[in-house]
């Protein structure tokens, strides 16, 4: 009778399951038998009662091997392997027991989490060998997915685990094509899910299309999709949030949010997976919007380190630093904004805001600094043309526990040093390419093509330009901007013909560099003829072209063309770029018509910008209209405006970068300084004189 009533009615079956819950109690756990309590331990870790799972463990008399594994993977679900290695390491020193496959597979897990861990594991990995518990399948399988994440980029460790297994079942194959993909190694993951001998299972699809995904397999992605529809796999929740990832980074969205729309079941990877598909795909606002789903759903979950991180990465490509400093504070009180992932886009975000000391705050914040967080901070740095900081930044680095330069670094470096016009210490990260086997990644090479080209050293960014194999977009498009940076418009349209006959690809800013070229070449027709070609593939000019192009008329005195170009520009692109533009034109030509015009509509896009009213005084000022001129820096001073003070940045003989503000007095040798430009000044003046003469 009972066993039906159990069978038949579901509140029978509920209350059977939750009987030892609710007669658990540690009052009567000396009369317990180690059964009991070892089946109150299995219910206390299922319900993920690990508090009350703990406090009973610490009270049984009696602990078996059945206790100590129930208490350890509890810990290790739970996402805490220090507490797990701790119980496990209590088990090898405070019980008689010996080490069964079990205990040893959970302790490897819980080395596998990070890699502070990882001399652990391989202590724990020689235990095994002593134990002679390594032809366990359990034993294999997890210490092949410990050996993978200690060396991620070199799988040959875990597979020659994985070659000595006397039997594999679907938890080593799958370890064996996680490991595959870890290093990288798509294709050979996607041959070995190909040549499984046993049925595969949820995670085996999963990984098999994580494969696809970072390979761009779309095709074989969309087989293995279909094999685990007839498996009746793809509607499980990490299948259906890798199946996201898929067609998300396959560039189709509407399959990823259909997939995503008719899950049953969402946790906080599904919704962290569709919140970095939109941010991914340029739809940073539906980012945000799916974070406040989230939290409108906590039933799916609560937000993560890398939910917060991609939802701050959406508020960086917003240029939103109001909002992210929202989603700041709401990570700080769930205890997340410490994380590296989440700090790290914390300092990019801020960074790109132009909130440097906010984002140095989020960088001192980690607590595991890694290579990222460095390369985010010393970003920020280069961004804000502060390269001496850059440099020091860089120094600290390297003494942090050796962490080692990247294509990043190294690129946000050069980035400092041609903001600075520092050759010599661009010729030192050149030298540090050279030496770490950086200096052929496109990132390094545009870079240093950059760096050259803005410290004097075209020749030497052609040099660089010369060994870059194969063609790429950016290196292209830095030699073509270092042309017509240089006023070397003739090479630059040659460069860019080359690439067009060579069928290089060509984006935005590689148009922007040519009609650049233009511009300063006064080749006007040859500009609009590329404006024109520009359309023609498809491309839509942004704010930057126009105001190229405006710049280009201006300076060939087509001030009416230059006018009417900005007219036309569309809704929310005639900014103050274009205006401004037009109005420094107008300042070189002497026409103040247009010139006051082109003011007027720059101040309304940018109230509080004084370089704009800097500029029409002294357009006043060049045509003798005084009166006028006094009007606007009086109107200046009574709004409190002021223009942006310059920097300069001058390389000292022992390499040492020295920073000087424009009539500044902070510098330690401002008055030896301000005596040196006197006396050049006073010598400059005498020259001009007897050349009168």
């Amino acid at each position: 009778m009972l066993r039906l009533a159990y069978h038949r009615f579901p509140l029978a079956r509920i209350a059977a399951e939750l009987s030892p819950l609710l007669l658990f109690s540690t009052e009567h756990l000396p009369s317990s038998s180690p059964y009991e309590a070892n089946t109150h331990l299995k219910h206390l870790v299922k319900a993920n009662r690990l508090a009350d799972a703990r406090q009973l463990f610490d009270q049984m008399h009696h602990r078996d091997e059945i206790s100590w594994t129930t208490i350890i993977s509890g810990y290790i679900a739970a996402s805490n392997p220090n507490e797990a290695l701790s119980l496990f390491y209590s088990f090898l020193t405070d019980s008689s027991l010996s080490p069964d496959s079990f205990i040893l597979s959970l302790a490897l897990k819980a080395c596998a989490f990070n890699s502070s861990f990882h001399l652990h594991g391989h202590a724990i990995h020689a235990l095994t060998l002593k134990s002679g518990a390594l032809h366990s399948v359990f034993v294999g399988s997890s210490l092949l997915d410990f050996q993978s994440r200690a060396t991620p980029n070199d799988p040959s460790a875990a597979f020659k685990v994985f070659e000595e297994m006397p039997q594999r079942n679907v938890v080593t194959w799958t370890s064996a094509i996680a490991a595959l993909v870890r290093a990288g190694k798509c294709r050979d993951a996607l041959l070995a899910f190909a040549s499984m001998p046993v049925p595969y299972d949820s995670h085996t699809y999963a990984i098999a299309l994580k494969a696809c995904a970072d390979a761009g397999f779309l095709l074989t992605g969309r087989e293995i999709h279909a094999g685990a529809l007839k498996d009746g796999q793809s509607n499980i929740s990490f299948v259906s949030n890798a199946l996201v990832t898929l067609y998300s980074k396959s560039h189709h969205l509407y399959p990823a949010l259909t997939i995503f729309e008719a899950m049953q079941t969402r946790d906080v990877a599904s919704w962290t997976t569709l919140i970095s598909t939109y941010s991914q795909t340029g739809r940073p606002s539906d980012a945000v919007a799916s974070f406040l789903r989230l939290l409108a759903h906590p039933k799916d979950g609560n937000p993560n380190d890398y939910t917060y991180a991609a939802t701050i990465s959406a508020c960086s490509t917003l240029a939103d630093a109001t909002l992210g400093s929202q989603i700041h504070a709401h990570a700080a009180r769930s205890g997340f904004a410490s994380a590296s992932s989440v700090s790290n886009a914390l300092v990019t975000m801020y960074a790109r805001a132009g909130l440097l000391p906010a984002a140095v705050a989020a960088f001192r914040e980690t607590t595991a600094k890694d290579l990222v967080s460095w390369s985010a901070v010393i970003a920020a740095h280069a961004q804000e043309g502060r390269a001496a900081e850059s440099f020091s930044l860089f120094d600290q680095m390297r003494c942090h526990g050796g962490v080692p330069a990247t294509e990043i670094t190294l690129a946000s470096l050069l980035s400092a040093s041609a903001s600075a016009a520092v050759l010599d210490a661009g010729r030192q990260i050149h030298a540090l390419a050279l030496a770490v086997g950086l200096e052929s990644d496109p990132m390094v090479t545009s870079a240093l093509i950059a760096m050259y080209g803005k410290c004097g050293g075209i020749d030497q960014a052609a040099a660089v330009f010369a060994c870059v194999r194969p063609a790429d977009t950016i290196s292209w498009t830095a030699m073509i901007m270092g042309y017509a940076e240089h006023g070397r418009s003739a090479d630059a349209i040659q460069l860019f013909d080359v690439m067009r006959e060579r069928n290089i690809k060509r984006d935005g800013v590689t148009y922007l560099g040519v009609l650049t070229a233009c511009s300063h070449g006064g080749m006007v027709e040859d500009g609009l003829r590329y404006l024109d070609a520009m359309r023609e593939e498809g491309m839509e000019a942004e704010k930057e072209h126009y105001g190229c192009l405006v710049d280009m008329l201006g300076r060939a005195g087509r001030l009416k063309e230059a006018e009417g170009i900005v007219e036309r520009i569309p809704a929310g692109m005639a900014d103050e770029v274009a205006w401004t533009a037009l109005l420094r034109a107008c300042e070189v030509k002497g026409e103040a018509v247009v010139g006051r015009k082109a003011a007027g509509r720059a101040v309304e896009n940018d109230p509080g910008c004084a370089g704009v009213r800097v500029v029409m005084a002294n357009l006043y000022a060049k045509g003798r209209r005084w009166r006028e001129a006094a009007r606007v820096r009086k109107e200046m001073r009574e709004k409190g405006m002021r223009k942006e003070v310059g920097w300069s940045w001058v390389a000292g003989n022992g390499g040492e970068v020295e920073v000087f503000v424009a009539a500044g007095r902070e510098h330690a040798r401002a008055n030896e300084v301000y005596e040196m430009i006197g006396l050049v000044d006073f010598g400059a003046r005498m020259v001009g004189r007897e050349e009168e003469l």
